[in-house]
C-alpha cells in the first residue's frame, strides 16, 4: 500500500538532505521537494567520513531524511516523494509519456556522470602530457571545440581535456534538440526528466569545467529553459512560505 501525507498539516516536520557542495543527482532531489513545496535543511560536507557516516550502505549521496527515515539514491527518493505528496505530480498520468519522461532523465544522469567522471580522470598527470599535440589530434580538437575556448591546445593534456568538453557540448546540443520549441520536455509543466536536466545544466552552468557557461548560453532555448525551472522553483518557494505564514 503506498504511503501518502493525507493533508497538508500532515507534511512532515523535519526534512534533510544531505550531500556534498556539489552534486547533481542532490540538486534533483533539492528541485522535486521545492516543486512539492516542502521545506528542508540542507546539510552539506565533502569529508569522506561524513558520507559514510550518512550513508553507510549505498556510500553515495545524496541522502534525504524525513522524520527520522533516510533513503538513499535520489531516483529511489524522488519515487519516495512521489509516493509521499503526490501533488504536484512529477511523471505523466500517461504511461507512454511518463516512461519518456524516465528515459530522459536516465540519459542526462548517465551522461553527465560520463563526461565528469572522464574530464576528471583526463586532469591526473599521465606520462607524455607535456609533449606537443600530434597533428590529428590537433585538427579534430580545433575543428570540434578549440575555436571556442579562443586558443588552441599546446599539450596532450591541454588537448585531451578540451576534447572530452567538446562531447559535453555536444550532449547540450541533443538536450536542445529534444527540446524544441516546448516549455519543458514531454509536458507542459515540470517533470522528473526537467528536474533531471535542470540540476545538471545547473552545475555544469556554475561548476568547475571550462566553457560549460558559455556553452549553455549559446543556446538559448536551453539557457531559456533553466531560467524557465529556476523561475518555477522560486513560485513554488513562494508559495510555500505564503502559505506557512
Amino acid at each position: 500500500m503506498s504511503e501518502r501525507l493525507p493533508s497538508p498539516a500532515a507534511k512532515p516536520t523535519s526534512i534533510r538532505l544531505y550531500t556534498q557542495s556539489r552534486n547533481p543527482y542532490s540538486e534533483r532531489v533539492a528541485a522535486a521537494l521545492a516543486l512539492k513545496g516542502l521545506a528542508f535543511e540542507r546539510v552539506v560536507s565533502d569529508d569522506p567520513a561524513d558520507v559514510k557516516r550518512w550513508s553507510p550502505i549505498a556510500r553515495t549521496l545524496p541522502v534525504l531524511e524525513i522524520d527520522g527515515r533516510r533513503k538513499a539514491d535520489s531516483g529511489v527518493i524522488l519515487d519516495w516523494l512521489e509516493e509521499l505528496v503526490p501533488e504536484p505530480p512529477l511523471l505523466s498520468s500517461v504511461p507512454k509519456t511518463a516512461e519518456a519522461q524516465r528515459r530522459l532523465a536516465e540519459w542526462s544522469n548517465d551522461s553527465f556522470t560520463f563526461y565528469w567522471n572522464r574530464w576528471r580522470t583526463a586532469r591526473y598527470p599521465q606520462p607524455g602530457d607535456d609533449q606537443p599535440v600530434d597533428d590529428s589530434l590537433m585538427a579534430r580538437v580545433i575543428g570540434h571545440v578549440g575555436r571556442r575556448f579562443g586558443r588552441k591546445p599546446t599539450t596532450r593534456a591541454e588537448a585531451r581535456e578540451l576534447e572530452i568538453v567538446a562531447g559535453l557540448f555536444d550532449r547540450m546540443t541533443d538536450l536542445e534538440g529534444f527540446l524544441g520549441d516546448r516549455p519543458f520536455f514531454h509536458a507542459d509543466e515540470p517533470s522528473i526528466a526537467d528536474i533531471s536536466v535542470y540540476a545538471t545544466l545547473r552545475v555544469l552552468r556554475d561548476g568547475p569545467i571550462p566553457g560549460c557557461a558559455e556553452a549553455l548560453a549559446e543556446r538559448p532555448a536551453l539557457a531559456a529553459f533553466v531560467d524557465r525551472m529556476e523561475a518555477r522553483i522560486e513560485e513554488a518557494e513562494s508559495r510555500r512560505l505564503g502559505v506557512e505564514r
